[in-house]
């Protein structure tokens, strides 16, 4: 039975430019139609589960939402879902979207966890990446969630963004060490087709560091990061002692976990399915009480293995061989050795008596790897 549960909130004051998520403009009256939408979901799925875990509730910007909505979503989850006193319990936010009232609301219902989206501490870089927030904004949002008791945030930040100098990548990210957050997720921009900036890349008009540059980037994070405490657990994860994020190692542990709202995918008994996109034809099915689902597979045999091992290869402590031969009944060598024997004889990869891991160096990689395990 299943122990996690992800819900998603689709809508977004704006989009960003670099933007590829599932989200739609926010409109206050659709907003809460989908939330009575949600709660019919989750009765289609309560029985399924055993005590809640981690819940994460993203997007999307759920800190949009009203706080009136906000107390019905949480009131509806704790009436259909036993959660654990200790459960792991994140809501996104974005800067400029949360306040005081918002944030009692989140406090009264369990949330004990926060995930604030900064992206770069330029303002100018910010309006470059069609953010609707300043630095001042976050700042104040960020002190406000520190008054009301939280003590869990996590801060996302984007490297190798278009024209971004080292430097200002350096001053973003010592910025966020001197605020102390627990956890810090630091990605490299990637272009993800039908965004501006991918249109914008393609016909020239966006200018991007080189790979070089983007690689020193990403290694100076890592040094920079773990000198100040923060333990390097997965290739864009940073956290300090404890602070690991429990739901996205569901994720990367391939484990069970329902999903809820447009577009959301679950993965219950081998069975992965996505939600129908779009808030309307989403609340539409559940009017007629039906589950939204889109489409669905069940994952087994090779595509189950490969992908068992592509997501634990995330993590920095990479797969355990045994919990990997307990789960398919085989050494990991029996699928993937000749793969494996490849990439350790090219250093990207490293085997001890336990675990199969990324080097260093197999981090800057990490894509070659996966794509040649699938």
């Amino acid at each position: 039975m299943v122990s996690s549960l992800y819900i998603h909130i689709p809508f977004c004051a704006t989009k960003c430019y670099y933007c590829a998520f599932n989200t739609y403009p926010f409109h206050k009256e659709q907003a809460k139609v989908y939330i009575g939408a949600l709660q019919t979901e989750m009765t289609l799925y309560a029985p399924e589960t055993w005590t809640l875990q981690t819940i994460f509730i993203g997007g999307g910007t759920p800190s949009l939402l009203s706080a009136d909505s906000l107390n019905q979503l949480f009131t509806n989850m704790h009436r259909h879902f036993q959660i654990s006193p200790d459960a792991e319990f994140t809501v996104e936010c974005n800067p400029g979207t949360v306040d005081s009232e918002k944030l009692r609301v989140m406090r009264d219902a369990g949330v004990n966890r926060l995930s604030f989206g900064l992206q770069a501490m330029q303002d100018e870089t910010l309006r470059r990446l069609g953010r609707i927030h300043t630095f001042e904004e976050f700042l104040h949002s960020y002190r406000l969630a520190r008054e009301h008791g939280f003590d869990n945030i996590n801060i996302d930040l984007i490297f190798a963004l278009p024209q971004q100098t080292m430097g200002e990548w350096q001053h973003t990210l010592n910025e966020t060490i001197s605020l102390e957050p627990e956890h810090i997720s630091a990605y490299n921009l990637v272009m993800e087709e039908s965004t501006p900036f991918y249109d914008w890349w393609q016909s020239g008009e966006l200018v991007l560091p080189s790979d070089d540059i983007e690689a020193d980037m990403f290694e100076w994070t890592i040094e920079t990061l773990t000198s100040h405490g923060y333990t390097h657990y997965e290739i864009c994860n940073y956290a300090k002692p404890n602070r690991e994020v429990k739901h996205n190692l569901v994720y990367w542990n391939n484990q069970e976990y329902i999903g809820l709202g447009v577009g959301a995918c679950g993965n219950v008994d081998g069975i992965r399915w996505t939600n129908i996109k779009g808030p309307t034809p989403y609340i539409e099915a559940l009017r007629q009480h039906k589950k939204p689902i889109a489409d669905s597979e069940l994952m087994t045999g090779h595509a189950e293995k490969a992908e068992t091992l592509m997501l634990a290869l995330r993590k920095r402590e990479g797969i355990c061989l045994a919990d990997y031969a307990q789960r398919f009944g085989e050494e990991l060598d029996v699928s993937f050795g000749e793969t494996i024997e490849k990439w350790i004889g090219l250093g990207v990869l490293e085997q001890t008596g336990t675990h199969l891991y990324l080097t260093q160096r197999g981090l800057f990689l990490a894509n070659e790897v996966f794509v040649e395990l699938i």
